[in-house]
């Protein structure tokens, strides 16, 4: 009979040793000092960054290892999942060996159950929960969100928009700082209208003579001299005694007007001498304002410049090249449209190359000359392309010239076509027909020496504010700040957003700019929309989330340049309610051991002490009887 026993008695033997350790305290002692440990590596090992970082920063063997057993994503990783695993069972055995059926153990049993769902769910989310990121454009949507390791794209399984991006901005606040190049000295001045503010150990002072908290500034055209240095004429074209344009025209400065609309452009030219004055206005055109292509072949001395004019073909000596210019626009975006309804805006001029590959055509760009090189395969790389259209280019048939000279000599000449047609002088304040059109010339006013009277004014908010949106006003506060130094008193208005203002020896500066967060509050209005249809919308913001079938995305970045994007969080919890119902437990438990447990201990013992009461009478009657 006892060899039958022997083997079952072992068993039970066994198996209460691993219950034994299970139960164990020291094994809750061991599990949490790793995962003490695990935390600790956690903070010193980079996480959740790409493999090329931890080459860089490790070595490529140290990374290896740290990937192989997951030290590169810990909270993660099935080791760490295992401890907490092993924790909850830990905790689990400890509840069922200690517990004991009565009413008082109730709060012990509610709580170390509450500590298991809270492991529980830990578990669940680190294994299957998701963390990541994605950026949506105003007006645009995204289907998918960004990991955060990685960077892989996860399909969601519909679409979220960003229908709006709304920006809540601080009043803004300004400060004066002033700078000591010699002295590499900085400092924040009092912004008090009156007081003057002396830089210690210097010579130089500042103060603030006048303030506007929301200003702009008025030119004024005047006339500085008697003497033609800068001569200007204020000109106004009207078709029926109506003023249809108007405007300056300088000798020396801009000194023409297209009218695209009309095929028209003017010119206003200064001739020194009537030999001068007699060519410029008989000169049908001016070649010198004609469009060119510059050609340059790297590695070569070999450069070429040609007229941009539509068929022109050239040969480049010295080799097998041979560029024709196929079109020309002043306005890439309208070349579809006529050239003489196109204005100066975007100028590009397409090309096709002959070479021993066969043909390569291309857009050079005016104003983007490597555009095409780093947008497009080019076949002929070292073929390099340059537009320049002069400023005042235009190619309209019709055009008027005013030409004006020192002896007081000024008339208009009429050119169409290429052709003068006629040449007349003229008078200021009188108005003059434009052969073969509709429209009247005046030439209302005349300053010899054209110059700007600067005034700051409050605004009106008419103007648009710095770097915001068209139609939005933003104050452009402005300070009248004057300097003192070595070379006297100097004053100069200075406005915020602006470069500092320098003293007149380059020594000492004054900047005005904006201190403080100016965003207060960022704002996306998305819409989750499931085959074709809206599901939710929802304006989300920094702690106010949206949900949808288990994904929350949150309010977490923004384009801080072009405000043009909104950064989202996205989040899928499936273990939170369980850590949820974990607490709430946790909660109950610990107001059980506090508070219930007490009160029922106490009516207990009561109890217990009103029947040993009665036990005793009844042990005294049954003496006395």
């Amino acid at each position: 009979m006892a060899k039958v026993t022997e083997p079952q008695q072992r068993k039970s033997k066994n198996d209460s040793k691993v219950w034994e350790i299970l139960c164990s305290v020291k094994l809750a002692v061991i599990i949490i000092v790793a995962m003490a440990v695990a935390c600790i590596l956690g903070t010193v090992i980079l996480q959740q960054k790409s493999p090329e970082e931890y080459v860089d920063r490790y070595g490529a063997g140290l990374a290896k290892f740290f990937s192989a057993i997951q030290l590169t994503d810990i909270f993660h990783s099935y080791w760490f999942s295992f401890l907490l695993i092993l924790l909850c069972v830990n905790l689990a055995c400890c509840t069922i060996k200690r517990w004991r059926n009565k009413v008082l153990m109730i709060g012990f049993l509610v709580t170390h159950i509450s500590i298991i769902l809270i492991l529980i769910g830990c578990v669940i989310d680190l294994l299957t929960g998701v963390k990541g990121g994605v950026n949506v454009y105003e007006g645009k949507s995204v289907d998918y969100y960004l990991t955060r390791s990685d960077y892989q794209k996860v399909p969601l399984g519909f679409q979220v928009f960003c229908d709006d991006f709304i920006i809540e901005r601080h009043p803004p606040k300004y400060k004066l700082i002033t700078y000591v190049k010699d002295k590499d000295k900085q400092k924040a001045v009092s912004l008090k209208v009156g007081k003057r503010i002396g830089i210690s150990g210097t010579n130089y002072a500042a103060t603030v003579k006048e303030l506007i908290d929301d200003a702009e500034v008025l030119h004024e055209p005047i006339n500085v001299s008697d003497k033609p240095n800068n001569p200007a004429l204020y000109i106004q074209l009207s078709v029926r005694d109506n003023v249809t344009a108007e405007g300056w025209l300088l000798a020396k400065d801009r000194n023409w007007y297209n009218d695209t609309q009309r095929d028209l452009k003017i010119d206003y030219v200064w001739a020194d001498s009537d030999e001068a004055h007699e060519r410029l206005a008989n000169a049908a055109t001016k070649s010198s304002t004609k469009p060119t292509l510059e050609i340059r072949i790297d590695g070569t001395n070999i450069v070429k410049n040609v007229l941009v004019e539509k068929g022109n073909k050239v040969s480049i000596e010295g080799t097998d090249y041979v560029i024709e210019i196929k079109e020309f626009a002043l306005d890439y975006s309208k070349r579809l449209v006529p050239l003489s309804e196109q204005e100066l805006n975007n100028p590009a001029v397409m090309v096709e190359i002959s070479g021993p590959q066969g043909k390569d055509s291309r857009w050079s760009f005016s104003k983007y000359p490597d555009y095409q090189d780093k947008a497009h395969k080019t076949i002929y790389k070292d073929v390099k392309l340059l537009c320049t259209v002069p400023e005042d280019f235009s190619n309209a048939k019709n055009r008027v010239r005013i030409v004006q000279n020192r002896s007081g000599k000024q008339t208009i000449t009429y050119i169409k076509d290429g052709k003068v047609i006629s040449t007349i002088d003229w008078v200021l304040g009188q108005n003059y027909d434009i052969a073969d059109s509709k429209l009247q010339i005046r030439i209302a006013k005349y300053f010899p020496s054209h110059g700007l009277k600067k005034t700051v004014v409050k605004s009106t908010g008419g103007h648009e504010g710095h770097n915001h949106g068209p139609g939005e006003h933003h104050a452009n506060p402005a300070i009248l700040i004057e300097m003192e130094g070595p070379r006297g008193k100097y004053a100069e208005w200075v406005f915020a957003h602006t470069p500092p203002h320098w003293y007149p020896d380059k020594n000492f500066a004054i900047l005005y700019e904006q201190s403080g967060m100016e965003v207060k509050d960022y704002k996306s209005i998305l819409r989750v929309v499931e085959n074709g249809k809206t599901m939710v919308t929802k304006t989300i913001e920094v702690n106010d989330a949206l949900k949808y079938k288990g994904f929350v995305f949150y309010q977490s970045s923004y384009d801080p340049e072009g405000e043009r994007y909104t950064g989202l969080q996205v989040t899928k919890n499936p273990g939170l309610i369980v850590v949820y119902t974990g607490f709430i437990l946790l909660c109950l438990g610990i107001v059980f051991i506090f508070y219930v447990k007490p009160f029922l201990r106490q009516k207990l013992n009561k109890g217990k002490k009103i029947k040993e009461y009665y036990s005793e009478e009844e042990m005294l009657a049954e003496h006395i009887e």
